[in-house]
């Protein structure tokens, strides 16, 4: 009997260090695969956070630009009053301001109901 397992002892240690060789090659395997979907699953995340950051700048460039528009027009407008205020004679741009601010009601703020005043009440 001994003599038997000294014969078939290395037989059965090759086909057990085989059958562990499979198994762990089996497993690591395994472990590669869901690595590598995590990798895939975190480069997707990171695509999609590209995207979203470079809308944002280009939502922002476009308010950025949108702003700028409505500052150029507001400083040409500003401009174009302040022309007009130049252009009239002295104490006229006063009577103007009087005149385009008083409610026809109020009779240029003198009258009964009082400058300032709600006409409702």
């Amino acid at each position: 009997m001994i003599e038997l397992l000294f014969k078939a002892g290395p037989w059965i240690a090759v086909v057990l260090a085989g059958l562990f060789a499979a198994v762990t090659h089996i497993n690591a395997k395994a472990k590669v695969a869901t690595a590598n979907q995590k990798v895939a699953e975190a480069q997707t995340t990171a695509a999609q956070a590209q995207t979203q950051t470079a809308e944002v700048r280009d939502a922002e460039a476009q308010a950025n630009a949108v702003a700028a528009q409505a500052g150029a027009q507001a400083l040409k407008e500003r401009t174009n009053v302040e022309n007009d205020v130049a252009a009239l004679p002295g104490g006229a741009a006063q009577q103007r301001l009087r005149d385009e601010w008083s409610k026809p009601s109020e009779d240029a703020g003198r009258g009964a109901s009082g400058a300032g005043q709600d006409p409702n009440r």
